[in-house]
């Protein structure tokens, strides 16, 4: 487990429930942390931050009623509204709202994987 990179250990259903490609991305993101890192090689502090982003990222997603980046919607049939507050999904190519650097894709895990090298350490 400690080697797994950092975005696939906070995705294991077995470790931490609910967090999908879309918020570990986000999730990362916040916190500054590289998602490539191996999650054994976060420190106390790091870990933190990345539960404190958690904290942030999650609670909104769930206010706006989650998140649509094609045809999702709720049981009621309603879209969610929380794409508007993505930073880092489906944005590469684009300038970082933090540091201004340009966002990165990549395949991680098997998954696509939007993160700002600039920022994300």
């Amino acid at each position: 487990m400690r080697r797994l990179p950092v975005k696939h250990f906070l995705m294991d259903q077995r470790i931490v429930a609910g967090i999908g490609n879309i918020y570990a991305c986000e999730i990362l993101h916040h916190a500054c942390v590289d998602p490539r890192r191996p999650s054994g090689s976060l420190a106390a502090n790091e870990w933190r931050k990345v539960e404190k982003a958690a904290a942030v990222i999650l609670p909104r997603a769930v206010a706006c009623r989650g998140t649509t980046v094609s045809d999702w919607r709720d049981l009621f049939g309603i879209s969610g509204e929380n794409q508007e507050h993505l930073k880092v999904y489906l944005r590469d190519g684009e300038t970082c709202r933090r540091c201004g650097g340009k966002i990165g894709y990549m395949k991680l895990s098997g998954r696509g994987t939007w993160f700002c090298p600039a920022c994300q350490k």
